[in-house]
């Protein structure tokens, strides 16, 4: 079973567990540091800051945006790799973010790399259940 990956504005949190993230660049403005305990920062997950400025001035960017996010992720596996850990080990994943619902959420963004990082590990898990055509090859000779 793919591990389950939430979004949650940082304002609603309320849960106390080990898989919460905080994936933002700097601490959300108006909220208490003693608000979110058990919430782990990453800010260096958040994208960089000139790559969200070049968003926010056209919000129609967003798949070249997320295109140059995932980018960058990839090239940095040690970023993202305890979150797929995380995933795993507790089935759940909650990103928190400080976006409004009507502004481009980088979380949403990495959402869906972790998303598909976790779904490819798992292809590759189940290798073995993939039949290879190569098995199919004398019944068409």
């Amino acid at each position: 079973m793919t591990p389950r990956i939430r979004l949650l504005a940082a304002a609603d949190y309320r849960q106390r567990a080990d898989n919460v993230f905080l994936v933002t660049a700097s601490w959300p403005v108006g909220l208490p540091r003693r608000s979110i305990t058990r919430a782990h920062w990453l800010p260096r997950l958040a994208p960089a800051e000139g790559l969200m400025t070049w968003l926010q001035r056209d919000v129609g960017r967003w798949p070249y945006f997320c295109d140059s996010y995932w980018a960058d992720l990839a090239a940095n596996p040690a970023r993202w790799q305890p979150l797929l850990q995380a995933a795993q080990q507790y089935g759940e994943l909650v990103l928190l973010h400080d976006t409004s619902a009507d502004d481009p959420n980088p979380a949403q963004a990495l959402a869906e790399f972790l998303a598909a990082r976790l779904a490819a590990q798992q292809w590759q898990a189940a290798g073995s259940l993939r039949a290879s055509p190569v098995c199919y090859a004398e019944q068409f000779d």
